[in-house]
């Protein structure tokens, strides 16, 4: 799988409540302005090319939503905003939350190390503690997907290796392990599905009706199917991974709505929970990760704090880009596997809705 590489610093619950977006008057009315500037950038997603859905949030509302392109070009099907995508590694902020609603209920501690919630795991796992998968610090041999298809097959893969690949919480180096593994170690510690987990603490909370995974991917009705380019042309293929932890969420716009605007409150977990997982993490040397905090790359630049996170897979592009002080969030979800710089776009997108900022 493609993967983007990441850095960050988050903090929601102590930032958020009088920020406004600073939209003026004139953009406010002026849509249709907005819309073409967006428009110029996304050619490569319309007409019969594989999609996008890109939307703006402030403050738990769309201010911009729009479809581009074909949700299946083998069958024509129109994008239209409701399609349900494959998040891939958005996920991974679900898994990071879901992380901490177990230490909030004394199941899990962030400095418990593998063997003392996998005894059977070998003896390099004494060293590697569950804040090191968080923060992509635990130095695990990175599984090959094409070679995987379950947690439990990830699990024995690491099970097999004798050593980490580097002192845990001496680096900063992503990991596809590190997150599959969070995934096994939720179901250890709650005594039920990942699956089951997110229901019941998450998407049943926040009313996500439309919110799927991996094994359910045939009750999906509106799924924008994933693309793979092969030479000049797209081919559908919907490859489905149920590896959890670190991807195989699906969701569309209005779900995801209920996610960005939960993430300001304490409706799912503590805002001390909340501030542990946006806030960059430490080495062992006391310097922080390279903008990495749990699940999400935190970033600043001019004074203006941008948290975002990117994946692509299975025929999926995705970025997630969130702007704390303004409270805005632009979400952008493709069913192809080819690569855009998407950070660059939702940088143009937000300075669509906010001409002054210095990004």
């Amino acid at each position: 799988m493609k993967k983007y590489l990441y850095r960050v610093l988050f903090g929601f619950c102590s930032i958020i409540l009088f920020s406004q977006l600073n939209v003026n008057a004139q953009d406010a009315l002026d849509i249709k302005r907005i819309e073409q500037a967006v428009d110029k950038y996304l050619t490569y997603f319309s007409n019969d090319n594989p999609g996008a859905v890109i939307s703006v949030i402030n403050k738990g509302e769309i201010i911009f939503n729009k479809a581009y392109g074909l949700s299946n070009i083998q069958e024509k099907e129109i994008m239209t905003v409701n399609q349900i995508f494959n998040l891939e590694e958005l996920s991974k902020s679900f898994t990071a939350l879901a992380i901490l609603k177990l230490v909030e209920k004394n199941r899990l501690s962030l400095d418990d190390n593998l063997i003392d919630i996998l005894p059977d795991f070998p003896e390099y796992g004494n060293n590697i503690k569950i804040r090191n998968l968080l923060n992509h610090t635990s130095g695990l041999k990175s599984y090959d997907e094409q070679n995987f298809s379950s947690n439990e097959q990830v699990l024995e893969f690491l099970k097999k290796q004798n050593e980490s690949n580097f002192p845990p919480g001496s680096k900063w180096k992503s990991s596809n392990s590190d997150y599959a593994l969070l995934g096994k170690i939720i179901e250890e510690a709650s005594k039920m599905s990942y699956r089951d987990f997110l229901s019941k603490h998450i998407f049943d909370k926040l009313s996500m009706n439309n919110t799927f995974l991996a094994e359910d991917i045939n009750k999906i009705t509106s799924l924008a199917y994933g693309h793979f380019k092969e030479g000049d042309e797209y081919i559908v293929k919907n490859e489905v991974n149920k590896i959890y932890g670190e991807q195989g969420i699906y969701m569309n716009i209005e779900d995801f709505v209920k996610w960005d605007l939960a993430l300001y409150s304490d409706k799912l977990i503590k805002c001390e929970s909340l501030n542990k997982i946006f806030t960059v993490s430490k080495l062992n040397n006391g310097k922080n990760t390279p903008y990495y905090g749990f699940g999400w790359i935190l970033m600043e630049k001019n004074g203006v704090k941008y948290y975002w996170h990117g994946g692509s897979g299975n025929g999926y592009s995705n970025l997630i880009f969130h702007l704390p002080d303004t409270q805005m969030t632009i979400l952008i979800l493709t069913n192809r596997n080819d690569g855009y710089d998407f950070l660059r776009l939702a940088i143009i997108i937000s300075k669509q809705f906010n001409r002054d900022l210095k990004l």
